[in-house]
């Protein structure tokens, strides 16, 4: 079991960002009308495969659940400022990604300005009717497996094997390792992705459950639909 813990914190570390490495320009150049379904279902089965290792070698009870001793997260205390600040951070982080997609539901300007800004992420983001249909899984899934896998493993590997971390340095690296394998949304994706990696976890520290992380996730994803209007990709400037 331990042998296979390693093996998917390789998969995680390694073997993914070379993966988006190679893939993703592949996408880019492809012109196969269905590339973008492909390109889903790969990562649906890798998502649900490596949460399903997760599981698997760490318990069930280990991923989604987590009691840390307030000693071992003092600055997350009740009472203290730095969940205070966690917390602010998002409710900030929230809003700034949901009123824009709420407002997108009756503004037919702000789909527009939306699509403009989104088209350098056209070759993976839905586009026809039927790519929306399957992102649906695509965040779904990601909302469950990436929590599982990037929250409730890593924090469990990286706090009791094999290094024995601090679950605030466990927290740290899990963010870490979660902006590298999204680095295909270029630095500044790498770097945003690891910032809502760290506040994640600090919520499934806070709440000590992964279903808040997990609901949050997909819905987050999901907001493309509501921001984006059907055929984006092609419409005209």
């Amino acid at each position: 079991m331990i042998l296979l813990q390693h093996l998917l914190v390789f998969f995680l570390i390694v073997v993914t960002p070379l993966w988006d490495w190679f893939e993703i320009p592949r996408l880019k150049a492809s012109t196969a009308p269905r590339k973008k379904i492909r390109f889903f279902r790969k990562i649906i089965l890798a998502s649900w495969i490596c949460a399903f290792v997760a599981m698997l070698t760490a318990g069930f009870d280990s991923v989604f659940w987590i009691r840390a001793d307030s000693g071992e997260i003092s600055w997350l205390r009740p009472d203290g400022p730095g969940r205070m600040a966690l917390l602010g951070v998002m409710a900030g982080m929230l809003g700034a990604i949901f009123v824009p997609a709420i407002l997108a539901l009756v503004s037919g300007k702000i789909r527009a300005k939306a699509a403009k800004s989104a088209r350098r992420l056209s070759f993976i983001l839905p586009s026809t009717q039927e790519e929306r249909g399957w992102w649906w899984l695509v965040c779904v899934t990601a909302g469950i497996c990436e929590e599982i896998v990037y929250r409730g493993f890593l924090l469990h590997y990286l706090h009791v094997l094999p290094f024995h971390l601090g679950l605030t340095r466990a927290l740290v690296v899990a963010a870490v390792i979660f902006g590298i394998a999204h680095l295909y949304q270029g630095v500044a994706g790498g770097i945003s992705t690891a910032v809502i990696g760290f506040v994640f976890g600090g919520l499934f520290l806070v709440t000590g459950s992964l279903l808040i992380p997990m609901v949050i996730h997909a819905v987050m994803d999901l907001r493309v639909l509501a921001m984006l209007p059907v055929g984006f990709e092609t419409a005209p400037e």
